[in-house]
């Protein structure tokens, strides 16, 4: 499976952000895990540098953002894809049609935020509780199955 993470996800497990870090974490130990295929867009990057900022000095941003480099997949924006952002329509925030853009770009089922607006517009964003509780679903489904 093939998800895209949201920066707010990303901060949510980097910041410790209560309630939410939990299943950002969860999340990240199963692109670690290698269960699911993560990617990120490589624009979030200077955003998630920019919020850790404020909790963390340079060498320790730095880290962070290379451990994010061995988990997830980095997707690169062209020109192109910006345009193409720029061409959806039910898209008025052009940060989340460059996100759904990313997650076209690598062919992917699924977009992880916190961002209820974008769970609005698109069928393939889906929030951290909702995808943790899918997955497990789906890993009791596959085990009833083998057995």
């Amino acid at each position: 499976m093939d998800i895209l993470i949201d920066t707010n996800v990303i901060l949510d497990a980097l910041l410790k952000r209560s309630p939410f870090a939990e299943d950002a974490y969860s999340i990240l130990k199963l692109a670690d895990e290698k269960k699911i295929n993560a990617h990120i867009a490589a624009f979030a990057i200077t955003d998630i540098y920019y919020f850790i900022s404020k909790n963390l000095n340079h060498d320790d941003r730095i880290k962070a953002i290379k451990a994010l480099f061995n988990i997830l997949n980095v997707v690169s924006v062209t020109k192109q894809d910006i345009e193409k952002a720029m061409s959806f329509s039910e898209f008025t925030d052009l940060e989340d049609a460059l996100q759904l853009q990313s997650l076209n770009k690598v062919k992917g089922d699924y977009i992880i935020t916190r961002d209820e607006g974008f769970q609005k517009i698109s069928d393939k964003a889906i929030s951290p509780k909702d995808f943790i509780q899918r997955i497990s679903q789906s890993s009791k489904e596959t085990a009833i199955t083998k057995s």
